[in-house]
């Protein structure tokens, strides 16, 4: 009985401090006072709270379906160029941005502009890689497959 009693007790102080918080605040009243022109008047401030998120996105725009920049069937010794990968950033803080490469780079010869760079706070900053492909002779006939990764870093 004490403890069933004991537990009514705390949920009730817990409602009521719960209750505290949601209620709102009132001024204690404000006199008017005679203005320059002699008209009364009475002012009073209220502060205006926001706290703002940090917060950054990344859209990628390749020039083919599916995430991918697709070279197509090529021969061992032509480079291809000419395609471009395109960023575009938001964010309410400074930012940098960066590429890695992995998978069957070496064997399709790829080379990307590469994006060691950084950007100022704002939104929609853009950004372009451009990707090309020279196939070294000693590369045996199949599907290769590289990965590009893009990271982008708020400071």
């Amino acid at each position: 009985m004490k403890r069933t009693m004991l537990l009514s007790v705390l949920a009730v102080a817990l409602l009521l401090s719960a209750a505290a918080y949601a209620t709102a605040d009132v001024s204690a009243p404000i006199v008017g006072t005679l203005n320059g022109s002699g008209k009364l008047e009475a002012s009073g401030p209220v502060s205006v709270k926001a706290k703002v998120n940090p917060k950054l996105t990344l859209t990628i725009t390749t020039p083919d379906a599916s995430q991918t920049v697709d070279f197509g069937a090529v021969d061992p010794g032509t480079a291809t160029g000419g395609k471009s990968v395109g960023l575009s950033v938001n964010s309410n803080k400074d930012f940098t941005v960066a590429s890695a490469v992995t998978g069957q780079s070496a064997e399709i010869g790829l080379a990307t502009a590469g994006l060691g760079t950084s950007g100022t706070a704002g939104q929609n900053r853009t950004f372009t890689d451009n990707y090309s492909i020279n196939v070294p002779w000693a590369t045996a006939p199949g599907d290769y497959l590289a990965t590009v990764t893009y990271t982008v870093t708020q400071n």
